[in-house]
């Protein structure tokens, strides 16, 4: 008796989407880092704003203005730009944007850079999502922020040219996590203010996105005597947002 072995040739991607009609609504339907126009339900005439960003959704200034108008539900198009770490601008880019740098919107027309700047000159026009970038309950929560991306890099970014300069910065490192963990601490959900808004766009820069309370904790990083794995994804996430703030 013979026996026949039977060898399945795996499907290639066009077959297989062939066999669906699942289909994403990249417009109207939830997020998506493919999209290029977004409406919320309204017409493309409704549009005053243009997102410039990373290709590939990575970089965490885009995505914290990214949140924003999808949050407000602001119509908007999405123009997709080269991270430097990835090859050379567009020149079409350059010429709107010299320094190249992103994030940057469109807005009526007028070009605006820097995210915070961003977020300020969207409010001014579409009003503030919750508490605004002004507002004193968020200002100390922005600051934190700055002070807690210096700390970072300072540590994780940059080779020391001294073991006592590389103890100095870890422990100015540990400082202000701690201040970041006191500042989660004082809220009773997930973020650093009780209602959403900006104050929680101002993230942990250790979360990704937003203030999600999964700093590590600061007896786990004062136990770290050196990079160990405790601390290498902060040092591979150090290096990432070292990129991203030169995007």
């Amino acid at each position: 008796m013979t026996s026949t072995t039977m060898i399945a040739t795996p499907l290639t991607w066009t077959q297989l989407e062939a066999l669906t009609d699942f289909q994403v609504d990249t417009v109207n339907g939830p997020t998506n880092s493919q999209s290029r126009l977004r409406l919320f339900g309204k017409t493309e005439s409704d549009v005053r704003v243009t997102l410039y960003r990373d290709n590939h959704g990575w970089c965490p200034y885009c995505q914290k203005i990214w949140l924003w108008l999808e949050e407000k539900q602001i119509p908007y198009r999405i123009e997709k730009v080269t991270m430097f770490c990835y090859g050379a601008k567009e020149s079409w880019y350059k010429r709107k944007v010299p320094s190249g740098m992103l994030p940057a919107i469109e807005l009526d027309g007028r070009i605006i850079t820097e995210s915070d700047d961003i977020l300020i000159a969207l409010e001014q026009v579409f009003g503030p999502l919750s508490l605004g970038m002004k507002n004193p309950e968020v200002l100390p929560l922005r600051r934190l922020e700055r002070l807690l991306f210096r700390a970072w890099c300072s540590w994780l970014c940059y080779p020391a040219s001294s073991t006592a300069i590389e103890q100095h910065n870890r422990k100015q490192f540990i400082s202000v996590v701690a201040d970041v963990e006191a500042a989660l601490a004082r809220s009773p959900g997930p973020y650093f203010l009780d209602e959403f808004g900006c104050g929680k766009k101002t993230r942990a820069l250790l979360t990704g996105l937003q203030g999600w309370k999964v700093a590590p904790p600061i007896a786990a990083l004062k136990a770290t005597s050196t990079r160990t794995s405790t601390i290498c994804h902060l040092k591979w996430a150090g290096a990432m947002k070292t990129v991203n703030r030169r995007c």
